[in-house]
């Protein structure tokens, strides 16, 4: 089975028409969110690294769009959208970049819900990847 037919059968994801037009203004947002993520970084690397994630999450759930899929608004529906990204890659530098989505998920999730405290090199880096993940669901819509 596929990822995304394990997330159906899972009740993670629903079908649904594909939607150009949301999953355009997702990336939309993605990209402006990187912005922000970036402009914020200096002074509130909580509110950055939430910031980074968002656009990554963001970019994913648009090519989720494409394709047809919907995430439910339920638990795992994040872990859902890390799971769906690995079956993106394209090419082995893809690889890294979109695996990287599923530690940021956790690591947004233990500053949100508990005391994770980001580091300027950490930011920086997740800041990368999160440009590259755009950038590849950008090249794939």
């Amino acid at each position: 089975m596929s990822v995304r037919d394990d997330l159906l059968a899972e009740r993670l994801v629903t079908e649904a028409p594909p939607d150009t037009t949301a999953a355009s203004a997702w990336l939309s947002a993605a990209e402006t969110h990187l912005v922000s993520a970036e402009a914020v970084a200096g002074g509130d690397l909580a509110g950055a690294y939430a910031l980074l994630y968002e656009a990554a999450q963001k970019a994913v759930a648009a090519a989720m769009l494409i394709d047809g899929l919907r995430v439910r608004a339920r638990p795992g529906s994040h872990l859902a959208v890390a799971r769906y990204a690995l079956s993106l890659e394209r090419s082995p530098e893809d690889g890294p970049h979109l695996a990287r989505l599923d530690e940021m998920r956790r690591n947004r999730n233990r500053s949100q819900y508990g005391n994770r405290v980001f580091g300027i090199q950490e930011v920086t880096a997740d800041l990368d990847h999160a440009r590259e993940i755009v950038s590849i669901i950008k090249a794939l819509i």
